[in-house]
């Protein structure tokens, strides 16, 4: 689905990343773990395509990722980012965000539908009504992950999807994210977390 081949990645003159090969298929979780700072986060936007490789290729489905195909390239992902500072008031609004862009558009999303996966995650409905600052960012991460999950993408990268969850939630959401793949996504997770993983998980670490 999507690979790297011996990717190496550069930022203000540092190697971030070393010539990274692997291939992240449907059915399976592919976990990218290491410290902060290590780059993994200028990695998620190489495989979006924001970012240049200096060396070795990014493809899709054996097609090569390029400025020109990038564009395409991102209507077949799902991405959930670390922060989720976004410009909205509601719990309402942060998650309907992800159907108010144009690739996604063509997706139905009501309030039945979008928070009838927050019982897989430990969400109340309730949530619905309040305003963002009034949930924690664990709550808001949940959300998110809850409305991704209805895009049905191919390709789904999240960022720290557990940094801000305790163990119980963390269990949650990997359960959540491991059933989304068995569902036909290839998932890739960016993790500080060694704990992440289960059998279906590939395990990455940036130095």
């Amino acid at each position: 689905m999507l690979e790297l081949k011996n990717v190496t990645i550069s930022q203000g003159g540092t190697t971030l990343v070393d010539q990274l090969s692997f291939c992240a298929e449907k059915g399976e979780i592919t976990t990218i773990c290491g410290p902060s700072g290590c780059g993994k986060t200028t990695l998620i936007r190489a495989m979006m395509g924001f970012h240049p490789v200096d060396k070795g290729f990014i493809s899709i489905n054996g097609e090569l990722l390029t400025p020109l195909s990038a564009p395409t390239f991102r209507k077949s992902m799902a991405y959930v980012p670390q922060d989720l500072s976004f410009p909205v008031d509601t719990v309402a609004e942060l998650a309907h965000l992800p159907f108010t862009l144009q690739a996604n558009g063509s997706i139905a999303a009501t309030r039945e539908s979008i928070t009838e996966p927050w019982k897989e995650l430990a969400l109340d409905s309730s949530l619905y009504d309040k305003a963002v600052n009034e949930i924690s960012g664990g709550e808001r991460q949940r959300v998110m992950l809850a409305s991704l999950a209805l895009l049905n993408k191919p390709i789904v990268i999240v960022d720290e999807p557990t940094s801000a969850l305790d163990t119980a939630s963390t269990r949650l959401v990997s359960d959540f994210l491991h059933r989304l793949a068995l569902k036909g996504s290839a998932v890739i997770v960016i993790t500080h977390n060694p704990d992440f993983h289960s059998d279906k998980t590939i395990t990455w670490t940036l130095q």
